[in-house]
């Protein structure tokens, strides 16, 4: 990886930016696996090689979405995505979103690792004060994640999801760079 750009390197992951090689991998079938969206908003239609194109094209040059690959160190192996946008340059924040496609990275903290990445570049390099989040109130595990990481609920929107055939409440929670800075992570 030494021709690449590292934004953020942890002890087992490290974040750069997304490439349009990535889009050749695995990451079309993420898109398109249920089980990898469930707690997601991406995944409801079929995604086709076009579309992440698309996708791609779009946000590698924006100034307000920025989309980060996750790459696993001891394989330099391609295993999600994060994105920190929309970022509100005026107000400094920026909204979080996290997908660990390669399942058998699920349940080993990768997740918590690139947040916690994700939150220290954001505060740290791009100077913002706030970072939030959506997350499915369900989704036990991920909240908390981002509890562990110092993200604290600020709301509940009562029945905002569709998901497994049903409406589901959506937690709102919010970090500031003051609050991360005294949880020490």
């Amino acid at each position: 990886m030494a021709d690449k750009i590292i934004y953020a390197k942890g002890e087992r992951i490290s974040l750069r930016p997304l490439e349009s090689s990535d889009l050749d991998g695995d990451y079309l079938a993420w898109i398109n696996d249920p089980e990898v969206t469930r707690y997601t908003e991406v995944g409801i239609f079929p995604t086709t090689k076009q579309d992440l194109d698309d996708f791609y094209q779009a946000t590698k040059s924006s100034r307000n979405q920025l989309i980060l690959a996750i790459i696993e160190s001891k394989t330099d192996r391609h295993i999600g995505n994060l994105k920190l946008g929309p970022i509100h340059w005026v107000h400094r924040r920026a909204t979080f979103g996290i997908l660990i496609g390669d399942k058998s990275m699920w349940g080993k903290g990768i997740g918590e690792e690139a947040t916690r990445l994700a939150v220290e570049y954001a505060f740290n390099r791009l100077n913002l004060n706030r970072v939030d989040l959506g997350v499915i109130a369900d989704h036990e595990a991920a909240v908390r994640c981002y509890e562990r990481v110092g993200f604290k609920v600020e709301g509940r929107f009562r029945q905002d999801l569709f998901a497994e055939g049903e409406f589901k409440d959506r937690l709102w929670m919010g970090l500031l760079r003051s609050e991360y800075r005294a949880v020490g992570a």
